[in-house]
């Protein structure tokens, strides 16, 4: 074991255990635990968002896809970028106004408030939703950090999954929400400045792109192909599987309950965009070329791996310093615990607040909620772990299956419910149990994730047309169609369409220095209330 990186690793270990300690003393009531009593400044949720976002799989999982694929790898990029983007013009600022109006701590809170619905169906299916599949994605980061401590310390992937565990557990039960905010704006920065050096000491160790280019089109042309060969509606089959995560943004729980706890609603659109955007696209270029780069150093003899996916950390411990790569090292795992904690936070609290306080109707203290939540976080991590050792331990392919799941159960429904007056709780239960049940089906009868043309009967000539492409993406607007319908069958209370209509009305050009006027001296949650009672509407 390099005693340099395990330096380096640890005095980032010291700083995580000062931040968990420090935001502990602000963590007394859940609202705190779960959403940091709503004073989350945008700078930090922002970074935070993109920091749970971007996990394993942008250290490892993506890096090990270009390291495969090549250049048509950059369409899941591109995916990501404008995923990102269109969570923070299409479900952000509108969550938080409603969120502050129904004071909801949770994804399923919201929900079961917006959509009406007193059966408790909403709130069991959500829950149903994020504990599958989001105990399968912190699976896939323990799996991510599995590999890290392996490439870097010699251990196990198997120790390092362990690893792991104990120190992302610890933190998360330590610290709740505040804890979580802080670390991730610490990670985001550590796996910023990871993928802007690695591209840049690859591209120094080889001799320059033109050079790059050439080791990787001797082996493999197709590598350096936008569409990996292809031509074609084959061509648009293959970028469509790899942009297809574009869709995954609008339904993701622990991004979307940044947006939840964010001070001001309504910077969270140029804000949010400007901070996110540059922040997206600098550490997607870097994941992108640190694989790409590091196919032709593979090639070339500098780096040898027995794994794609662990080509990031091979290249700090080959080109730095044992002490500045443990930094690199603790870089990588932030993106795991970014990631995974975030996770864990709502999991958590899927089980705790909305099965256990809300549906059984156990009548807790607040700590005693925030005490129970943090056993749930030990319970849900011992599951998820047991998975990371046992399954494939192909991050990209976990995550994107955990992904999907989130995506078609939550994507459709959430997006609708801020956009449409007219959705109604009938349709959010038929949609979120089919969105459900059709993941987990068709996952299992495609053998995977993806379309698949080896998979039995219909779903094999379906593998035919769609090889590559994501059951989710498809499935997502299967589940957009089944809401739509469901809804224009049946009928939404009277006030669910009036409160949608205030909340969201358009305001007259002449009245609009005067909102500005309410929101500078008001701090309620929702600005149209504040002018309303003040006689400015």
């Amino acid at each position: 074991m390099n005693l340099g990186i395990l330096l380096g690793f640890l005095i980032y270990l010291v700083l995580l255990a000062y931040i968990g300690w420090w935001a502990n003393r602000y963590t007394k009531t859940e609202e705190q635990y779960f959403i940091g009593g709503r004073k989350v400044h945008v700078l930090a949720a922002t970074l935070s968002d993109k920091a749970s976002d971007f996990s394993g799989w942008l250290m490892l999982g993506y890096p090990g896809t270009a390291f495969k694929t090549g250049l048509g790898a950059f369409w899941a990029a591109i995916g990501c970028l404008f995923g990102t983007l269109a969570d923070y013009l299409l479900i952000g600022p509108r969550l938080r106004i409603y969120a502050g109006k129904f004071r909801s701590i949770t994804l399923p809170d919201y929900l079961e408030a917006r959509l009406k619905d007193n059966t408790k169906l909403i709130r069991i299916l959500s829950a149903a939703i994020i504990l599958i599949f989001m105990t399968a994605y912190v699976a896939a980061q323990f799996a991510a950090g599995g590999k890290t401590f392996s490439e870097a310390f010699g251990v196990s992937v198997t120790t390092g999954i362990l690893i792991t565990v104990i120190i992302l557990t610890a933190y998360v039960i330590t610290g709740g929400f505040f804890a979580v905010v802080w670390t991730d704006v610490v990670q985001a920065m550590f796996m910023l400045l990871t993928l802007i050096i690695m591209p840049i000491l690859a591209l120094a160790e080889i001799g320059g792109l033109d050079k790059a280019t050439q080791i990787i089109g001797s082996v493999n042309p197709a590598k350096l192909h936008p569409f990996g060969g292809a031509t074609g509606l084959a061509a648009i089959v293959f970028a469509i599987g790899y942009a297809s995560w574009i869709v995954g943004y609008l339904g993701q729980p622990h991004i979307v309950t940044r947006y939840m706890s964010v001070e001001d609603p309504r910077k969270l659109r140029r804000p949010g965009i400007f901070i996110s955007g540059i922040w997206t696209t600098i550490v997607l270029w870097g994941a992108f070329f640190a694989g790409f780069l590091g196919f032709a150093l593979a090639i070339n003899g500098s780096i040898k791996i027995d794994d794609p996916e662990k080509i990031v950390p091979a290249m700090a411990v080959h080109f730095l310093p044992s002490w500045i790569a443990g930094f690199v090292i603790a870089g990588i795992i932030s993106a795991v615990m970014s990631t995974a904690d975030s996770q864990l936070l709502v999991a958590s609290s899927a089980i705790a607040r909305d099965i256990y306080h809300k549906v059984l109707g156990q009548e807790l203290g607040k700590k005693q909620m925030v005490n129970i939540s943090r056993v749930v976080v030990a319970i849900v991590s011992l599951i998820a772990m047991w998975f990371a050792i046992s399954g494939p331990k192909v991050i990209y392919q976990m995550v994107a299956t955990a992904w999907g799941g989130l995506a078609v159960g939550f994507g459709p429904i959430l997006t609708l419910s801020l956009w449409w007056k007219r959705v109604t709780k009938e349709a959010g239960i038929i949609g979120m149990g089919y969105g459900l049940i059709s993941e987990v089906l068709l996952e299992a009868k495609i053998y995977g994730w993806a379309f698949n043309p080896n998979a039995p009967g219909f779903f094999g000539t379906l593998g035919k047309w769609f090889n590559g492409v994501p059951v989710f993406f498809i499935n997502f607007f299967i589940t957009l169609l089944v809401i739509i319908i469901v809804s224009l069958l049946t009928k939404p209370p009277e006030d669910v369409v009036k409160l949608h209509k205030e909340l969201f009305k358009k305001v007259p050009i002449e009245k609009s220095e005067k909102i500005k006027v309410a929101r500078a001296k008001s701090q309620a949650e929702n600005v149209f209330d504040f002018a309303i009672a003040s006689g400015l509407l």
